[in-house]
């Protein structure tokens, strides 16, 4: 597998749920690492994250996860 930076990753996977081991950090956030998994399926993410244990992982969504007209009320 290639490590390659988190924007890129992104760039690659739109709209897609991704775990991603972390090789690199910059100031403690992710900044490049190895794709792992990618699904539009969350819980497909969740499953793996338990196969890799002891890994250092991100999980993230690649894209808007609302969209644009939703309201929210705090």
């Amino acid at each position: 597998m290639k490590t390659l930076p988190i924007e890129t990753i992104e760039r690659d996977f739109p709209n897609q749920w991704l775990l991603i081991e972390v090789t690199e950090t910059k100031g403690g956030i992710p900044s490049k690492g190895i794709v792992i998994k990618a699904s539009p399926r969350r819980q497909e993410i969740l499953e793996e994250i338990d196969r890799n244990k002891g890994k250092k992982l991100f999980f993230f969504f690649s894209g808007i996860a609302a969209s644009p007209n939703t309201a929210f009320a705090l």
